[in-house]
């Protein structure tokens, strides 16, 4: 994310004495750590947070199962295989907060993919692009917030770097208190759960962990996990069970395999699921040492900094905040659907406008037109009509209409966005009125962002 990159930077003096400070903490706390266990019959599971040493971690998840998609008759249910790979390097920072904000990381990829079939034609593949492989990660309320220091992410990318039982989360199944024997069992915290499944609106959670065995080496810990909520506005239901092994001498996790099944009802975003997810990871310690930046801010990222990328199939570009999700995209047309607390509340089209000859547009009365024959056929009118002469190089003509449905009043924001080029861009919004506050400020985010590439995409998108 270019716009970040020098509030990253401090003073090499600085960094030098941070990370010596950090370190002298880390194995102070190692030996304080091993000089309890030989006094005391108290058991001590924790993970270093070390900012200097780096570890190597391979994560494989394989998902079979079922996708339910809308249908004319009700609904299409589709066979599902995916399967994801990932390998990075990670470097942990301590922090002085507690709980999720405790978790700090910075990770550099070699590998981030994912690939699913659905039915027998329908692929689809999704990777990190090599300029995005430094990603800075923070734990959030529910979900770890991750975004690269040096360009901004797409939606598909920060979907893609959203994986189950994560390394981050998984250390939240820890206890968080010594334990009195080896067969003491212990729950998490609420928000390890959601985080380890990706749940974003949770409503129940539990988990029970036990120590499967104990020595001088190494703890193997077992986890019982269930959760119901929503993902991306989707109810579900979540059960994850599994394994992992803690190295006592590095105070690492070095494995973990789980299970993972879950019911996730159709939604406004995503579609339906009903599968089974294998899951597996190695964590080992880097050798030699993989150089990562040694500095991470302790604050969460400003939401400027969080913006991504819309990447649409012409060649325009925008940003947008993370509440909005693509919902449906094909060679004319960009649906986003935004979420609220889990529920939908609002839509955007974006599609392209005929191509006017350089310095002109299409006229304010051809468009108004226009706008009042689409909102008349869902028993809307139009409200206002004002043009924008230049707003970063576009003349921008914005339309608004109400209308009523489902007893509510909708409010439609039309928008007409053309260059100097004759290059034009239609912007379509859709929200209750009941939902104003909630949705001020977002239309004008979007449209100051507007840019045109030189170039349209190298692959089409399907029709």
């Amino acid at each position: 994310m270019r716009t970040i990159a020098n509030s990253y930077r401090v003073p090499v003096g600085m960094a030098l004495l941070t990370s010596i400070v950090a370190i002298t903490t880390s194995l102070a706390r190692a030996d304080e750590t091993s000089a309890a266990r030989t006094t005391s019959s108290d058991i001590i599971l924790f993970e270093m947070r070390d900012v200097g040493r780096t570890t190597h971690v391979k994560y494989t998840l394989q998902i079979k199962g079922k996708l339910t998609t809308p249908a004319t008759t009700g609904t299409t249910d589709w066979d599902l295989t995916s399967s994801a790979n990932f390998e990075f390097d990670q470097r942990r920072f301590p922090s002085d907060s507690a709980g999720p904000s405790a978790l700090r990381a910075i990770r550099r990829f070699q590998a981030a993919e994912t690939s699913s079939l659905v039915g027998k034609d329908h692929k689809n593949t999704v990777s990190l692009p090599t300029q995005s492989r430094l990603i800075h990660v923070h734990g959030g309320e529910f979900q770890l917030i991750q975004l690269s220091p040096e360009v901004r992410l797409t939606r598909p990318q920060v979907d893609l770097l959203q994986f189950p039982c994560d390394p981050l989360a998984v250390t939240g199944l820890l206890p968080v208190r010594n334990l009195k024997d080896k067969s003491e069992k212990w729950n998490a915290d609420s928000w390890v759960v959601p985080m380890l499944s990706g749940i974003d609106a949770s409503v129940s959670q539990s988990a029970s962990c036990t120590l499967k065995s104990y020595s001088d080496t190494e703890a193997v810990i077992v986890f019982d996990c269930q959760g119901t909520g929503a993902i991306t506005g989707s109810p579900t239901e979540v059960s994850l069970k599994g394994e992992m092994i803690l190295d006592l001498k590095e105070s690492l996790i070095r494995r973990l395999k789980a299970t993972m099944t879950e019911k996730r009802g159709p939604g406004t975003v995503s579609p339906g699921l009903d599968v089974t997810a294998e899951i597996q990871w190695t964590q080992d310690l880097a050798s030699p040492a993989v150089p990562l930046p040694d500095m991470l801010p302790e604050q969460l990222p400003a939401e400027r900094q969080l913006l991504l990328t819309l990447v649409t199939p012409w060649r325009v570009l925008l940003l947008h905040d993370r509440n909005w999700h693509i919902f449906h995209e094909t060679s004319e047309l960009v649906m986003l659907r935004r979420l609220h607390n889990g529920a939908l509340l609002a839509q955007c089209n974006i599609a392209t406008a005929p191509l006017m000859p350089p310095g002109k547009f299409t006229s304010e009365s051809d468009y108004l037109l226009e706008v009042e024959r689409a909102v008349k056929e869902r028993g809307g009118r139009v409200t206002e009509s004002v043009v924008t002469p230049d707003q970063n190089g576009w003349r921008i003509h914005h339309v608004q209409a109400t209308g009523e449905a489902n007893k509510k009043t909708l409010v439609w924001d039309y928008f007409l966005c053309t260059t100097k080029a004759g290059e034009q861009v239609s912007l379509v919004f859709s929200h209750a009125s009941e939902d104003d506050t909630v949705f001020q400020g977002v239309t004008e985010q979007m449209l100051k962002s507007l840019t045109i590439r030189s170039s349209r995409p190298k692959v089409p998108l399907p029709r």
